[in-house]
């Protein structure tokens, strides 16, 4: 007959109040490694502390102040800051029209993932003369300057004597009309990003587990109904990588406004704003403000969608 729990409990050793072994002195040369180590890490903690997390603090202060860059005497002035950003005369307008902007160019990051998406499958179905070479082709707008890819993609939507003007006998005005402009970005920042979603999502389907395809096909699923049961949903944390780093780095789009449109109001973004309405006329205390807005809107989207990712983002 099996003995009862409480019998084998009782032929337990009792080990309430036993005494633990003193921990284990760390060596000499085991304390040096974590001392190497920490010094290693050290610069870079101290660039985050010094130029992220004081600048926020310091930009934080200021926005409730009338900073003068020129004595540098400030007041105290509370929400007035944020208050003209919404509601004054002078700034308000070019701020909304900055916001509606950068939200607008906000396209492109869709637009850029699903150009990337047809790519990586094209190069994943089958043997493609070359892969390798447009792989890097399109990649390379990626690790390329950002103001030298703005001067180039401006040269070729240049109004009189571009590419895109000469190759459909056309005379658009693609760097003066406010619509066109946005276009342009768009077009530009699509064909800029969907190199970095193409190698990404290229990865993402390489590890796919191939008995899943070989399971599909035995129970008759075709390519098409592999490829949205199967491997879009295994590729969905790439697609959240790249939504999350891209709404990041579209909300704080600045060498479009400043490079490719030259400050023209139909591609003035939020950091364009900061920078030529706050930071250019000496109104630190309207930037900081703008800025902290900014952040805050970034910090709040992000959440949101870490907040929901667990409803469509697939986790082994």
């Amino acid at each position: 007959m099996e003995n009862t729990v409480e019998e084998r409990a009782e032929r337990l050793p009792a080990t309430a109040g036993a005494v633990r072994p003193p921990e284990k002195k760390k060596s000499r040369l085991e304390r040096r490694e974590h001392l190497i180590a920490f010094l290693f890490i050290l610069p870079p903690i101290i660039g985050f502390l010094i130029f992220t997390v004081a600048s926020m603090l310091f930009s934080f202060i200021y926005s409730f102040q009338n900073y003068n860059t020129l004595t540098g005497a400030s007041s105290w002035i509370g929400l007035k800051n944020y208050i003209n950003l919404f509601s004054h005369e002078l700034f308000a307008p070019d701020f909304w029209n900055s916001v509606g902007n950068t939200a607008i160019l906000l396209l492109s990051i869709p637009i850029s993932m699903f150009l990337g998406l047809c790519l990586a499958g094209l190069l994943r179905m089958g043997d493609i003369k070359g892969a390798k070479v447009f792989q890097v082709l399109y990649y390379l707008p990626a690790v390329s300057s950002a103001v030298a890819l703005n001067i180039v993609w401006r040269y070729i939507f240049n109004n009189e004597f571009g590419i895109i003007n000469l190759m459909f006998h056309s005379n658009a005005a693609w760097l003066s009309d406010d619509n066109l402009l946005k276009a342009a970005i768009i077009f530009k920042n699509s064909i800029n990003g969907m190199g970095t979603s193409m190698i990404l999502y290229l990865a993402g389907m390489l590890n796919v587990p191939k008995d899943y395809y070989e399971a599909a096909s035995l129970d008759g699923a075709g390519k098409v109904r592999q490829f949205f049961s199967i491997t879009l949903p295994i590729i969905s944390p790439v697609t959240f990588y790249l939504l999350i780093t891209g709404l990041i780095g579209g909300l704080q789009s600045y060498a479009d406004s400043q490079v490719f449109a030259e400050g023209d109001s139909g591609a003035r973004t939020i950091v364009y704003f900061i920078w030529a309405r706050g930071i250019n006329q000496g109104r630190y205390g309207l930037a900081s403000a703008a800025s902290i807005l900014l952040a805050f809107v970034i910090m709040i989207i992000t959440l949101i969608q870490f907040r929901f990712s667990n409803k469509w983002v697939y986790e082994e």
